[in-house]
């Protein structure tokens, strides 16, 4: 609501006419409609016609005047302006009365009312500093004149006033929203939260870094300018299960990942702490940046600490109990939906165990649990959490599930371990167990859902005749059952001699010539036919059967090349798919690659080893060093599908590769795409410029052709333009002619990718 306007005129004249003309004046009947209009032309005012214009307090004497002002300020009613005569004999005359007036409010608009002055008016305004608040009247004065002034004087102390009161309103507002942005600032500062940024690309340099990171006694200029800044934060020995979320994250389709370990602080102490990680990516799914937020949950970790120390646990079998289960369970649902690593709830139930009861007594009962307990820690890890839901009922939890397929090879782990005898009172007891599994998925609705889904699934296993593993899903039992005994079946693969190498041409555009081979993997299933290799090479390496396999392509492959060697066509070079599991390996990788060069005779640089820029990424972070020991013994690296994975090419400076592979995709988005067009020139540019050849995979077509030729780059290609995969002595005889041609099978359309 507005204020009222301040109107209140203060007089001080010695002569009593003065004072009843100025009422006339001031205080008529009506107000004068042209003053009225006048106002309203000056200051935007409507004309309000019928109200009391002004109040007007009358003073004879300087001394009086100051009176009026002192009663008025104290009531909080000051006067907007003053009317002050000269001369007032026998007191103060008008200079020294607006003297003290103004002492008192310096806001007061004066007008000296004169005939004429004992002083000059620049003495006068000298003395006074009056600046715009002291006008002159001189007498005699026209009334209009008068109540002009009045009008306008009173009107601009008001407009002052709001003003006054509105920067009032203003200031303060700054100053809270100044008090509120610092207060939030100390709560961002004092914070336990770390905000922080990695550049996309392998070594993930840290390129901001909160400082709140000082909470935990570290300088974020310091870690910035550390490339080990990762060494620097997290222990030691967390740095493994790290190292596995970046891996997550590194995945084409990932959201994110999160993971818990111990941050080092700067004063040698370890606080637990949540790590969440959100890969930001390209319109083409390149890496940009991860951005990661870090939350210190100590307090929370020595809570679950202090309840798992509280009696939580299976009186009879020391393993956790139903409610331990189900806690545990809420925690792992709510950390794999913030992305990390999926888990699996196995539900379990012995098969005849009343039997048992029944003949033994409770004793015996009791000893059959123990051993079962004891045999499902045994199978399990030391993050897995064992529990007695009850009787004879039991349950795993098993974490960081990588798949599905999984939980079924615990599943059928603990099967075998369950199966085996059992000697109850000097006899042999046989027991089985039927189990059924829930494994977390995205769409998992809650941690009750999935309990609920693992005892259905234990439910089938029973009806389907007991000592049996079910997920909860008939799809993804088919699924999994599936895979299980493809991995059995690949154990046996190599002795049975039913795997093989094909070869894939790699051909110089400018003259048509073989400059190496890709050696590429096939298996003859028995049953399954020919199958490629990224149908069973994820299984291998799940299953910790790659070291194997790479083993037997290294051997083999140069074993074929030196038939080639004696043949009189051996290729410049063979290209070897490198999986990360072989370069975790480290030293017996390299033991592996300079045996197999000593037995068939063979110098270093006919090997080229392709890794994929997610593996180089991974091998970065881990700080392994297996590539650049490669590159020592004289063999060629080769980085595969680059320019998929990352945004930024800058991290090539640090490695010493001799080729980069461009993706098929890359090439098929080039042809109608400018953007990825001009990717792939950049690519290429980029290699000349570090000279790192170019190899370009899954060539197919003219048009495809007439692009590549179109860059003006030396380059060489590979794919069905040229040639599919092909058996060894197929190849032999491609080496043997020396070029390529485009092929009959790659005229007349668009073909599948080449593996």
């Amino acid at each position: 609501m507005s204020k009222p306007q301040n109107r209140r005129i203060l007089l001080a004249d010695d002569t009593p006419a003065i004072h009843e003309d100025f009422r006339k004046i001031l205080l008529p009947a009506a107000a004068d409609a042209n003053l009225d209009d006048l106002e309203s032309a000056l200051f935007g005012t409507s004309a309000r016609k019928g109200d009391v214009d002004f109040v007007l307090d009358s003073a004879y004497q300087g001394e009086e005047a100051l009176a009026k002002l002192r009663a008025a300020l104290a009531a909080e009613a000051p006067y907007a302006m003053a009317f002050i005569d000269m001369r007032m004999p026998p007191g103060w005359d008008g200079v020294e009365t607006i003297e003290q007036l103004w002492l008192e409010d310096p806001r007061l608009q004066i007008v000296i009312c004169t005939a004429y002055a004992d002083q000059s008016w620049v003495e006068v305004f000298d003395r006074l500093d009056a600046r715009d608040r002291l006008l002159v009247l001189k007498k005699p004065f026209d009334p209009i004149e008068v109540r002009q002034l009045a009008s306008a004087l009173t009107m601009k102390w008001q407009m002052t006033e709001d003003a006054a009161f509105k920067m009032n309103q203003l200031e303060q507002a700054v100053e809270e929203r100044t008090r509120e942005l610092s207060d939030a600032n100390i709560i961002v500062q004092n914070s336990p939260t770390i905000l922080y940024r990695l550049r996309g690309e392998p070594a993930f340099p840290l390129i901001y870094i909160s400082h709140n990171i000082t909470k935990f006694g570290h300088e974020p200029a310091a870690l910035l300018a550390n490339p080990d800044w990762a060494d620097v934060l997290i222990d030691p020995a967390d740095q493994p299960g790290v190292a596995a979320a970046m891996a997550r994250v590194l995945e084409k389709d990932a959201e994110g990942a999160s993971i818990e370990y111990r941050l080092c602080t700067g004063d040698g102490a370890r606080r637990w702490v949540e790590n969440r990680y959100v890969p930001v990516r390209d319109k083409d799914g390149r890496l940009i940046e991860v951005e990661g937020i870090v939350i210190d949950v100590t307090e929370r970790k020595a809570a679950e600490e202090q309840l798992a120390k509280l009696a939580r646990t299976d009186g009879l079998t020391g393993l956790a109990n139903r409610a331990t289960l189900v806690e545990r369970l809420h925690q792992a649902h709510a950390a794999a939906r913030r992305g990390s690593v999926p888990f699996a709830l196995h539900c379990l139930d012995l098969d005849h165990f009343k039997p048992v009861n029944d003949m033994f007594g409770h004793p015996g009962g009791d000893l059959l649990l123990r051993e079962v307990a004891l045999r499902l820690k045994n199978c399990t890890r030391e993050t897995d959490v064992v529990a007695r839901l009850g009787g004879d009922e039991f349950a795993v939890l098993q974490s960081e599930m990588a798949d599905a397929a999984a939980a079924g090879a615990l599943a059928a782990k603990i099967q075998q371990e369950l199966a085996r005898p059992y000697m109850i009172d000097g006899n042999q007891v046989h027991a089985s167990a039927s189990i059924g599994i829930c494994p977390y998925t995205p769409g998992s609705e809650s941690p009750e859902e999935m309990l609920a889904q693992a005892d259905l699934a234990l439910y089938r296993s029973k009806e389907q005749g007991r000592n049996q593993y079910h997920f909860h899903s008939e799809e993804l039992d088919f699924e999994v059952r599936d895979r299980v005994a493809l991995g059995e079946d690949l154990k046996q693969a190599i002795e049975r001699e039913q795997l093989e190498l094909y070869y894939q041409p790699q051909v110089e555009l400018s003259s048509g010539k073989i400059v190496g081979v890709e050696a590429l993997l096939r298996w003859n299933h028995p049953r399954r036919g020919l199958l490629e290799a990224n149908a069973f090479v994820p299984i291998a390496e799940r299953t910790g059967g790659i070291v194997a396999l790479g083993r037997w392509v290294l051997d083999q492959a140069c074993r074929q090349l030196s038939v080639w060697r004696e043949q009189g066509v051996a290729p410049p070079v063979v290209a070897i798919n490198l999986s990360l599991g072989q370069l975790r390996q480290g030293g017996e990788l390299i033991r592996d690659v300079t045996e197999s060069l000593a037995k068939w005779r063979l110098d270093p640089s006919v090997l080229e080893f392709d890794v994929t820029e997610s593996t180089l990424a991974q091998m970065t972070w881990t700080h392994n060093d297996v590539l650049p020991r490669l590159r020592a013994l004289g063999v060629r690296i080769a980085i595969d599908d680059f320019g998929t994975e990352y945004s930024s090419f800058e991290y090539l400076r640090t490695y010493r590769v001799n080729h980069l592979k461009i993706a098929q995709s890359m090439l098929q988005r080039a042809i109608d795409d400018p953007d990825s067009a001009a990717t792939v020139r950049a690519i290429m540019n980029l290699a000349r410029e570090a000279r790192i050849g170019i190899i370009v995979e899954g060539l197919e077509t003219e048009t495809q052709l007439a692009f590549l030729q179109s860059t003006g780059a030396t380059t060489m290609a590979q794919g069905y333009y040229f040639s599919e995969a092909v058996m060894a002595t197929e190849a032999g005889d491609l080496l043997r002619s020396g070029t390529m041609a485009q092929s009959e099978r790659s005229k007349g359309g668009e073909h599948g990718a080449a593996a």
